[in-house]
């Protein structure tokens, strides 16, 4: 790198800064507003909570709103139902049938995931479905304004609730429609404007939502067909949507046991991380240093897994067996039998509930793996620790 692109490194990147202007800008809007009506309206202690709890409901609505969006709009264009989430609660279709499984991926409040239409050489539908969450906000918001408007006299209170309702719609529409990275995650206009003329950009969204729509049925990724991880042109991990696609592909080949292939591309992928989402660019991270545990590279692995991002990561990644897989390495590694009974028993109660029975299925076997490599050192006594029915 050089020094240039050091210095210019310091500042925060607009795409950084604009979240939390939007935020300042909308908290202070609805702290004013509902300052004011409370003055009108003369509300004390009970009104006042009654009113923060419908402005609160209102926030699910939105995002409720939100992520419906993107279900009508994809339906419309001829996409299929996969799954719907908000919050932690995941409605999932698998074969042909309905089911509510807890779910939770960090820096989303919910995500609607369809199967794509049948890929073409000159692409597929995608913008309406990017497209149609952040439009579903703002219209509901642009309603909720007018009726707000129109209740005012007659029902403060409600006014107050619906004007609530579309503060946070706009926040939720403005951060969503405007292109941006938050996190380190592409939003709903940013993956929209990577896919304006750019054809390997939409092979790459077309790739995940088929990979994820087979997977969701209990297909590992190494029985997935390999032209499924290839883009147009041979395009590389140029950006966050293209990068996604390139870690697919390093999944597939640690899932078929190719460890040495999946290393140089591991290696490949993290020499640029700076153009993959935040979330993949850890999660290669947290990999090379369980595989520095499981390649006899105990000091230099457990130095990359106990780095202070790597232990945020894994704490916003609760849940995910692959990354309690990850810290059950490393604890075991450690010597720490009493955190690592403790990991492995949750581990266990991950892998059951996880709603990707494929990927399931394959961190059982790098589990394996994984307990035949760290656990020469656990001594009898603690041997039950990797080896629980």
């Amino acid at each position: 790198m050089s020094k240039n692109n050091q210095k210019t490194s310091r500042f925060p990147s607009l795409s950084h800064l604009l979240p939390w202007a939007l935020l300042l800008l909308f908290g202070a809007a609805a702290g004013y507003l509902g300052a004011m009506l409370v003055d009108r309206m003369g509300l004390t202690g009970g009104g006042i909570a009654a009113m923060v709890l419908g402005l609160a409901a209102g926030f699910f609505v939105q995002l409720v709103l939100h992520e419906g969006g993107h279900l009508a709009a994809g339906l419309a264009a001829g996409y299929g139902f996969v799954s719907f989430r908000v919050g932690s609660w995941m409605v999932i279709r698998r074969a042909g049938r309905l089911r509510l499984v807890r779910y939770r991926l960090s820096g989303t409040g919910g995500q609607c995931l369809l199967s794509p239409p049948p890929w073409r050489e000159k692409g597929f539908p995608v913008f309406a479905y990017n497209l149609g969450g952040p439009l579903a906000n703002l219209l509901v918001s642009a309603l909720c304004l007018g009726g707000g408007w129109f209740c005012r006299e007659r029902s403060p209170f409600f006014a107050a609730v619906l004007v609530g309702i579309a503060v946070m719609g706009l926040y939720l529409g403005l951060t969503n429609g405007i292109p941006m990275k938050i996190g380190g995650m592409p939003n709903d206009g940013y993956n929209a404007l990577c896919l304006r003329n750019d054809l390997a950009a939409q092979r790459a969204i077309w790739a995940q939502l088929a990979i994820n729509a087979a997977q969701m049925e209990g297909r590992r990724l190494g029985e997935i067909p390999e032209d499924w991880f290839a883009l147009p042109g041979g395009a590389g991990p140029d950006d966050p949507l293209k990068g996604a696609v390139w870690v697919y592909r390093y999944s597939r080949l640690v899932d078929q046991g190719r460890y040495q292939e999946a290393g140089a591309l591991r290696e490949q992928l993290l020499a640029e991380s700076g153009r993959l989402a935040a979330v993949h660019r850890y999660a290669l991270e947290a990999d090379e240093g369980l595989f520095d545990l499981l390649e006899g590279r105990t000091e230099q692995g457990l130095k990359r897994l106990n780095s202070p991002e790597i232990q945020a990561f894994c704490r916003q990644m609760k849940g995910n067996p692959g990354i309690v897989l990850v810290q059950y390495g490393a604890a075991l590694a450690a010597g720490k039998t009493r955190e690592a009974g403790r990991l492995r028993a949750q581990l266990e109660k991950d892998l059951e509930a996880w709603p990707y029975a494929g990927d399931a299925a394959a961190t059982r076997e790098l589990l394996v793996w994984a307990e035949e490599k760290l656990c020469k050192s656990v001594t009898e006594s603690d041997e039950k620790i990797c080896h629980t029915e």
